[in-house]
């Protein structure tokens, strides 16, 4: 068998573990071998002999898997739109109670037993294994990861011909589960995402998905990218979200303007301070005109829009322009939280060192 798979560790890795899990002979497993060789042979013939001994073997494997769980091949499939490192339960079950999910992904994800007991179908054949690193500061619980020749394997053979709906699928999956900076270990859970929203971003950029109702997950996509620091790209998905907005919405919808004022955002904090202005004056125009004068005034968004209007007039030297936008925003704010919240008093302490000034 050593010789037959030319002593490859990856391929002998995997025999293994079939033998450990099927309990047949040398000689049997050898002729299924060659049987799975002469298929992929005959399906992709483009492969080498070193490939086509991997993917063999590995394709033993999955036949095996999926008569034990056919979830556990489900998964399989699945994990070749998402990067090959740390796929974990809480990234699947966040999207797994929406209506418009299949049931076989509703049902890998209903529970964390669920998703244990594929997973550990797959662990048992070798073709991913346990993360044994996990960040002290997450809450989440311990992923697992596969062998990157195995990934391209899910990818160019389980995968032979592109899966439109796994590949939406793993993408607004992984949107829904990026957290807002106020989330509790966000930082943690952010950093494991970042690989993932990578795979996924690719799919929007070589139109392997239609971006039709996808502009919320790009948007929460640049958030990610602004978080981490990758600027360039984080303002392509700005852009992209707000093009898909601007057109299913229109350009002065609040959830169009949301992405508007963290474009200004981003700029801001790349010191494109005219393009932030902007960008905020926009987003502040468009809730005005959205929801009129009263109750745009007590909009937390809009509200975060005059404070971010502010903080960019006072970083600039337009002191007067800053208290104006400072004291429109404490007075909303008081009206909503009340005039003894941190936020209100840190704008008051940011008012009065204006005024130091004048």
């Amino acid at each position: 068998m050593a010789k037959r798979l030319d002593g490859l560790p990856l391929a002998l890795a995997t025999a293994g573990a079939y033998l450990c899990q099927v309990g047949t002979s040398f000689a049997r497993y050898l002729q299924l071998y060659e049987e799975s060789w002469l298929k992929l042979q005959q399906k992709t013939p483009f492969l080498d002999s070193y490939d086509r001994a991997l993917y063999s073997t590995w394709q033993l494997s999955y036949t095996h898997i999926a008569q034990q769980n056919p979830l556990s091949a489900k998964l399989l499939q699945l994990w070749a739109y998402f990067d090959n490192q740390d796929v974990w339960f809480e990234l699947l079950h966040e999207g797994g109670g929406s209506d418009d999910r299949v049931s076989w992904f509703s049902e890998l994800v209903e529970g964390e037993l669920s998703f244990t007991a594929a997973a550990r179908v797959i662990c048992n054949h070798g073709l991913i294994e346990v993360d044994q690193a996990l960040e002290q500061e997450s809450t989440e619980s311990r992923g697992y990861s596969m062998h990157s020749c195995v990934h391209s394997w899910a990818i160019h053979v389980l995968n032979r011909e592109w899966n439109v709906d796994m590949a939406r699928l793993a993408l607004t999956t992984v949107a829904e589960h990026i957290p807002d900076k106020g989330s509790q270990c966000y930082w943690a859970t952010q950093r494991r995402l970042v690989r993932h929203t990578a795979r996924c971003w690719s799919f929007v950029v070589d139109g392997g998905v239609s971006e039709d109702g996808l502009a919320w997950a790009l948007g929460t996509f640049g958030n990610l990218y602004s978080d981490q620091g990758k600027m360039d790209e984080a303002e392509k998905m700005y852009q992209r979200a707000l093009q898909g907005k601007e057109k299913a919405w229109g350009p002065e919808h609040t959830s169009t303007l949301d992405t508007v004022n963290n474009l200004g955002n981003l700029y801001k904090d790349q010191g494109k301070m005219d393009e932030a202005e902007k960008m905020y004056q926009r987003a502040l125009q468009g809730y005005e005109k959205a929801l009129g004068p009263k109750l745009v005034s007590t909009y937390i968004p809009a509200l975060n829009t005059a404070q971010n209007l502010a903080i960019l007039y006072a970083a600039v030297g337009r002191t007067d322009e800053a208290i104006e936008m400072y004291s429109r925003t404490l007075r909303g704010l008081k009206s909503v939280l009340g005039g003894s919240s941190r936020r209100c008093e840190d704008i008051v302490a940011a008012l009065a060192a204006l005024e130091a000034r004048c």
